[in-house]
C-alpha cells in the first residue's frame, strides 16, 4: 500500500500539496526559515500525523476494552532541538484530555494507552520519543 502527496512550488509561498485522499492544503516554511505565516509548515504537519494518528487509534483500541469515547482534546508539543549540528524532532508529547460515556471502565485507560503506543502507525514510524500524558476529564 502506498501513500501519496503532490507538492507545487511556484517560486514563492505559499506553495500547495496535494494529498491522495482529495485534501489539498497551502504550506510554507516557517517564519524561522525565511517562510510566511498562516500555511502549515512541515513542521506542523509532523507534530499533528502524530497527534491525528494517535486519536484514531485510541478510539479503537478504547472501544474494544469497553470504554466509549465521547470527546477528545489533545495538544501535542514536538521538542525541536540542534543534534549533531543538524535540527530535529527528539521528543512529540501528547495531552490527550478524555470523557467517556457512563459506564466506560476507564480503569482501562493505561491498558489502552499503550496498546494505542503499539498500533498507532505514524508514531511507530517516528525516531523521536513519543510520550503520552493522559487526562480523563
Amino acid at each position: 500500500m502506498d501513500f501519496v502527496t503532490t507538492v507545487a512550488y511556484e517560486g514563492t509561498y505559499p506553495a500547495r500539496m496535494d494529498c491522495q485522499n482529495g485534501m489539498s492544503v497551502q504550506y510554507s516554511a516557517p517564519v524561522e526559515l525565511n517562510g510566511m505565516k498562516g500555511p502549515m509548515t512541515p513542521e506542523d504537519a509532523f507534530v499533528g500525523a502524530a497527534n491525528m494518528c494517535f486519536q484514531i487509534v485510541f478510539r479503537s483500541v478504547a472501544e474494544g476494552l469497553g470504554m466509549r469515547l465521547l470527546a477528545y482534546r489533545c495538544r501535542a508539543v514536538g521538542d525541536l532541538q540542534t543534534v549533531d549540528g543538524f535540527k530535529r524532532f527528539v521528543r512529540i508529547t501528547l495531552y490527550p484530555e478524555m470523557r467517556f460515556a457512563e459506564g466506560s471502565k476507564v480503569e482501562n485507560l493505561q491498558k489502552a494507552v499503550e496498546g494505542t503506543k503499539k498500533r498507532c502507525l505514524v508514531t511507530n514510524s517516528m525516531s523521536c520519543e513519543v510520550v503520552i500524558e493522559p487526562r480523563v476529564l
